[in-house]
């Protein structure tokens, strides 16, 4: 029997999560650039190539930028249902990154689960546990990261104040197993996180 979890949020998942999306992209890429370059002009062939490349790479970030997504929840709730962590109250599967988190393999510094409890929002995570009074919240809003760069992602921050200090909680939602099926979904998340903070 293990005594230690296996991790499941690795460097060996976060670069799958952009070397699967990079072999939609790069070689129609590369062969469009190879092709201006050699005939010395940007129209033509090569324009076309490099577009279709961009629109690989996008459907391509958008199927595979979550590879093992669905095996990462059921593991971590595995394990965190093992060490007692309550999870009647409503919960969402997100990524998490704490304001100076800056990753280039990754947006996402942990996964874990959010939780909106009586009195507090809880995240629950591989490596961090973040507990934030409800009555310390003073706004829900949206914010860009990598992902709002091709249009497939955002944040939902939830922020306030503690002893004169303030704090921003990023999440983004990995409820589903594609970027765009979460970036539909995060309105949702934020009107029920809205809902429970009025509540």
């Amino acid at each position: 029997m293990r005594l230690v979890a296996r991790k499941v949020w690795t460097n060996r998942r976060k670069w799958l999560g952009n070397l699967l999306p990079a072999l939609f992209f790069l070689p129609l890429n590369v062969w469009g650039i190879y092709w201006m370059m050699q005939n010395e002009t940007i129209l033509g062939k090569g324009l076309w190539l490099v577009a279709l490349g961009t629109v690989c790479g996008w459907i391509g970030l958008n199927l595979f930028g979550l590879v093992g997504n669905a095996y990462m929840r059921r593991a971590l709730k595995r394990e965190l249902v093992a060490k007692h962590v309550d999870f009647n109250d409503p919960h969402f599967f997100v990524g998490f990154a704490s304001p100076k988190f800056i990753n280039i393999l990754d947006a996402h510094e942990d996964i874990g689960f959010l939780f909106l409890r009586e009195e507090m929002v809880e995240f629950v995570g591989e490596s961090n546990n973040v507990k934030v009074p409800k009555v310390q919240i003073q706004r829900v809003i949206f914010r860009p990261n990598v992902h709002t760069w091709v249009g497939i992602g955002r944040w939902i921050c939830i922020e306030g104040l503690h002893k004169k200090t303030r704090f921003r909680l990023s999440i983004e939602p990995r409820e589903r197993n594609f970027l765009l099926m979460n970036l539909i979904g995060s309105g949702a998340i934020k009107k029920r996180i809205l809902d429970w903070l009025k509540g």
